[in-house]
């Protein structure tokens, strides 16, 4: 009975801690996805999934602590400026919508706000899709993924390659990113500054930063080095949930 009664609480612990794991990942996901896709007078800066130094020593703590709280922060508090003044002063349907929806039309945005909107709401946008697709200790790719992309991209070698191609050589501040379109293909594409793969109809599901904010503390100059070591934080299960969460919200939103 004593032994039995072990078991059952050794069982009962790991069990518990199964279920935490489990509720971390989902209100994780919930938190970003959920906040970009339905309008908010307010956005937060979220918190990370992850400790500053739980991505060593391939994201140094520094750096990660510098990046979320000095420049995620910034762009997070002058978007819901911004979209407060826009909103004081027009009811429009564009300016009630949901960041998401907002930067899809970043054309439609009033000249007086668009630059604005464009820089620190595509800011606030694409740090949330930077930090969900890395993780600590995260699985490779699902094997549908690997079909997908073995199709559009003839390998999934010549994707890495092709991907790290486009971030060597980058020239400037922005992004290069894996998306999808609303028929299911992927597409590589690079963006400048904060703008976002959205404005072009595509969906992103991964995201690498090249701001020199995201690496110089660590790499100063050695860009190549630092794209180099993010390939061992993406979190490929969180690809696969992107593709998932996109292919949703797209069938809702047929008109966009």
């Amino acid at each position: 009975m004593f032994w039995s009664r072990v078991w059952f609480g050794r069982v009962l612990v790991l069990v518990t801690l199964l279920l935490c794991r489990i509720a971390r990942v989902e209100s994780w996901h919930e938190k970003i996805y959920g906040n970009v896709n339905v309008f908010k007078e307010q956005h937060p800066l979220p918190d990370l999934p992850y400790r500053y130094d739980e991505l060593e020593p391939y994201i140094d703590a520094k750096t990660l602590r510098v990046h979320h709280l000095g420049h995620h922060a910034t762009y997070t508090h002058k978007m819901n400026l911004v979209l407060k003044e826009w909103r004081r002063e027009e009811l429009s349907a564009l300016a009630g919508s949901s960041i998401t929806r907002i930067l899809q039309n970043i054309n439609e945005v009033p000249e007086k706000w668009r630059t604005s909107v464009r820089n620190n709401g595509g800011g606030y946008f694409n740090h949330l899709f930077y930090w969900a697709t890395m993780c600590v200790g995260g699985k490779g790719p699902s094997e549908a993924l690997v079909r997908d992309i073995t199709r559009d991209f003839d390998s999934f070698d010549i994707f890495v390659d092709h991907f790290s191609t486009l971030a060597t050589t980058l020239f400037g501040s922005g992004y290069v990113w894996l998306c999808e379109d609303k028929l299911g293909k992927l597409h590589l594409m690079t963006t400048v500054n904060q703008d976002t793969p959205l404005s072009q109809g595509l969906y992103p599901i991964l995201v690498v930063d090249l701001w020199e904010h995201s690496y110089y503390l660590q790499h100063q100059n050695k860009r190549a080095d630092y794209i180099s070591a993010w390939w061992n934080v993406v979190c490929w299960a969180e690809v696969d949930h992107l593709r998932t969460f996109w292919s949703a919200y797209y069938r809702e939103h047929i008109e966009l």
